[in-house]
């Protein structure tokens, strides 16, 4: 079964999700292709799963996909909510920072 995804406004196919690699955290992602233009590239897997989850529509670029528990690894649709980039990136810091002074 082929899987589409709308990816910066173009419908294309994805396949995954896949690990992803240090450089993004570990956050899982789809991979994609158009077969139009014959582009390639890879997009955060809970951005799709919640775009999918509400309609199908895709957020806007200013907008993130945030996990309501911080654990990367529970990508349900129940734990996912949209922020501005700001608000979470202000979150992450606040996690973080947290963490380590429970250590």
């Amino acid at each position: 079964m082929t899987r589409t995804a709308t990816v910066n406004g173009r419908t294309v196919t994805i396949s995954g999700p896949f690990k992803g690699s240090k450089q993004n955290g570990g956050r899982e992602i789809y991979t994609w292709y158009d077969k139009r233009t014959g582009k390639r590239g890879s997009v955060n897997a809970a951005r799709i799963d919640y775009e999918k989850a509400h309609g199908g529509k895709e957020l806007s670029k200013d907008t993130d996909v945030d996990h309501k528990d911080n654990d990367k690894s529970h990508g349900g649709t129940s734990n996912l909510q949209t922020m501005s980039h700001s608000k979470n990136v202000g979150k992450g810091n606040k996690h973080r920072k947290h963490h380590k002074r429970r250590k």
